[in-house]
């Protein structure tokens, strides 16, 4: 193979100028958009083919030019892990992902209140492992911030900070004799006006160059090429996150290496994607029905009703033994979207008493005898998801009231001295949801007026046990019963439903593109998600603001976006090259959902990016290269395997590991309650909340701590060690939150035998 190196160092004496202050490129669908008049010509991106360095092996999106670059345009993602992740990579690995996306929501709060120069954040958040890097070990975390990156709309700056467009081989001529057309896409922001792009050669303050590289073997008649970057200052070397290793590029995180932080440079794509100064022509988020515009006069109401809850206890048992057509008829309009079950052998308890005379007790005197039998039956049990179940209060236990009477003949006393005792208690059955509910049978859901309470007691009785004696004849004026009474608050709600979509717009469809702000931020929430099976997840609202530009003025449109499955998941898969592929760059993959639809004519974008995707690590396994040699005995290694690591002594973590496996069966057994964590108000009280533990086998007592790296409580609240949230200066005091936004953070739970677990949170402060 005969490579050709065009080198152009004479290329510095255009670029040794003023440093700028930001750089990045664009990420889009790889050659899109051609031009329908005229296919021979002008056809958008389509000249990105591989034998010029687009497309290669792992490629999943290409450099985009000013104004055709792709974003998110809905603010709040769920992000979640499924069950090969789980298996592969354990609890472990479920901090280091919660570890990104606490960093992106630190990144990504309100970008428009970052200074210009974006002093707040690193030229290089890179830094190195010793430990980690002699066992050739990958982040784990660093990688999936890596990922996040092109998820979130930002191709790699160094790959594309130089590449080629066009190559042309004169008549006669062989490789390596092409002509090329070199170009940039990697770009600066201007100081002033801010948001105006311009290309640049320099990332994070390093200055690049390039040679082009050809592989020339004699039998192919159409070598490969691409734009190799050269750091011109290997001193100052500040790679952002947003570069990705690949096996046609220099590497940007060596074995061993981790990220800290975001970059400068990361965080100024960031902001100029999301920055409201950034007005492009796009459709809202698939599935997100528009519930008001200024345009309007504000939201369409129609005439309000009283609407009635039903109790959410009820539901559960109801829905846990009826099919999806008999759970339909008992709650009419109920949607059900996702329906599965499984058969088991139910127990069933029956209770039966009768009085005795006891030997030697005096004549006429009875003794209360009380037993019980179990029997099985096969039965089915259904699991369902739901469209539009909407719980108006939710609790994740259930109390009931256990009422005892029972008649009787005292010893001693007068034949035929009856006398009645009534007992109550008090049963409370843990993870059995109570409180109430309705149906949502309006697409954009109603609009709450007043709410009355309105309590209903539900009786469930127990079938009467009337006494015997032990010859089953019945003694007069004697028995014995019990009763289990349910009590359940139920609202009464007044309501207006929401006239939304088409009517609300003036006859407009509610996906209709549009000249759209930026949203000028994002936050990324852990989903809660039974990853395991991958058949429930709670369903969940969210309603927010964009602004669209339409005859020269803002109008402000509120949308409603309802999440049935998590917006990204990652996975785990075994994603090696074939026999005979190259063996770089295969250490993850993923696949941004690209929206072309608004790309204006004759151009690549611009567009949107839109849910869901996925995130898959390669679980090959710790991987040793060997190169061609004497028996082939020349090894390099290990090439590489996941790992998890930071600048501590603490030794790095190498996945798969027994302590995130036993980690993950613990998690699995072991439920920290509550669930989830109520919002709250900037500078208004917060109610002090305590955690405790369900199931398992863990030994108090506990130790309750945040995961280091994994976000913090919002300023204002502190987590003490006995699991309580309060005050940071006292831990029976309520605290005060300070500032308003959506706070992660994985909670640790440490047992005395030093076993832990870790369970994810999310407050919001409004």
């Amino acid at each position: 193979m005969l490579q050709s190196l065009k080198n152009i160092s004479w290329i510095l004496l255009l670029v040794l100028g003023q440093t700028p202050a930001w750089a990045f490129s664009l990420a889009g669908p790889i050659a899109n958009n051609p031009n329908p008049i005229n296919v021979a010509k002008a056809q958008a991106d389509a000249w990105q083919v591989s034998v010029i360095g687009y497309g290669l092996a792992g490629d999943i999106e290409a450099p985009k030019n000013i104004g055709e670059g792709y974003r998110w345009n809905t603010p709040v993602l769920y992000y979640a892990v499924d069950a090969n992740f789980l298996d592969f990579f354990g609890s472990n690995g479920v901090v280091a992902i919660n570890q990104t996306f606490s960093i992106l929501n630190s990144s990504l709060t309100n970008v428009d209140s970052y200074s210009t120069p974006l002093t707040e954040f690193p030229l290089n958040s890179r830094a190195l492992n010793y430990s980690a890097s002699a066992l050739g070990l990958k982040d784990l975390k660093s990688t999936s911030m890596q990922a996040m990156m092109q998820e979130l709309g930002l191709a790699d700056p160094v790959r594309y900070v130089w590449t080629l467009h066009d190559r042309y081989l004169p008549s006669g001529a062989a490789c390596p004799a092409y002509d090329y057309f070199v170009i940039q896409r990697n770009f600066d922001i201007t100081a002033s006006p801010l948001n105006q792009l311009q290309y640049s050669p320099y990332i994070n303050g390093t200055l690049y160059t390039y040679y082009i590289q050809e592989e020339c073997p004699a039998s192919v008649p159409d070598p490969q090429a691409w734009a190799q970057a050269v750091i011109v200052d290997k001193l100052n070397f500040n790679p952002p996150v947003a570069a990705a290793d690949g096996a046609y590029l220099p590497t940007t995180i060596p074995a061993g290496g981790y990220y800290v932080s975001l970059t400068r440079d990361d965080v100024a794509g960031l902001r100029y994607l999301l920055t409201t100064n950034y007005i492009s022509f796009e459709s809202p988020t698939p599935g997100a029905i528009l519930l008001s515009s200024a345009a309007t006069g504000g939201t369409n109401y129609g005439a309000p009703f009283p609407l009635f809850t039903e109790d959410l206890n009820t539901f559960v048992w109801a829905s846990l033994t009826n099919s999806p057509l008999v759970l339909s008829n008992l709650y009419p309009g109920l949607i059900i979207t996702s329906s599965s079950n499984n058969f088991i052998w139910q127990p069933t308890t029956n209770r039966y008493a009768y009085y005795t005379n006891l030997i030697g007790a005096p004549a006429g005197s009875q003794k209360l005898v009380t037993g019980q039998t179990i029997t099985y039956s096969l039965v089915t049990n259904y699991y369902n998801t739901y469209g539009n179940i909407v719980t108006n209060s939710y609790r994740t236990n259930s109390t009931y009231t256990l009422v005892t009477i029972q008649a009787q003949q005292l010893n001693g006393a007068p034949a035929g001295t009856i006398v009645t005792n009534t007992s109550t208690s008090t049963v409370n059955v843990p993870n059995v949801p109570s409180g109430d509910f309705y149906i949502n049978t309006n697409t954009c859901g109603p609009n709450l007026v007043l709410s009355v309470l309105a309590t209903n007691v539900v009786t469930i009785t127990n079938l009467s046990l009337v006494a015997t004696n032990a010859s089953g004849t019945n003694l007069a004026g004697l028995y014995y019963s019990q009763t289990v009474i349910a009590y359940a608050t139920n609202h009464i709600l007044l309501v207006e439903p929401i006239i939304c979509g088409a009517a609300a717009v003036g006859g407009s469809t509610t996906n209709a593109p549009g000249l759209y702000q930026g949203i000028g931020w994002m936050q990324f929430t852990n989903a809660s998600y039974d990853s395991l099976l991958g058949q429930y997840f709670q369903p969940i609202t969210n309603t927010y603001g964009m602004h669209l530009i339409t005859n020269g003025k803002l109008i402000n449109q509120t949308f409603q976006r309802v999440i049935t499955t998590p917006d990204i998941v990652f996975s785990a898969a075994d994603i090696s090259p074939g026999p005979a592929d190259n063996l770089g760059g295969n250490y993850w993959r993923n696949n941004p959902n690209f929206d072309q639809a608004n790309a204006l004519p004759g151009l690549a974008g611009p567009g949107t990016i839109n849910p869901a995707i996925s995130i898959g690590f390669n679980k090959a396994g710790p991987t040793y290269v060997n190169f061609a040699g004497w028996y082939e005995l020349n090894q390099i290694g290990p090439f590489f395997a996941w790992g998890s690591f930071d600048g501590t002594t603490n030794d790095p973590i190498v996945y798969p590991n027994g302590t995130s496996i036993a980690n993950l069966a613990n998690q699995v057994l072991v439920q920290i309650v509550p669930a989830a964590l109520p919002n709250g108000t900037n500078g208004v009280a917060y109610p002090i909340q305590s955690f405790g533990i369900t199931g398992g086998a863990f030994t108090p007592p506990y130790t309750w701590s945040l995961a280091a790296g994994s976000g913090g409580l919002p300023p204002g609240l502190a987590l003490n060690p006995n699991g309580t949230i309060t005050s940071p200066t006292s831990n029976v005091t309520p605290g005060t939150p300070t500032l308003s936004g959506t706070f992660d953070f994985t909670l640790q739970l440490t047992d005395a035998l030093a076993r832990s677990i870790q369970w994810t949170y999310s407050i919001t402060i409004q």
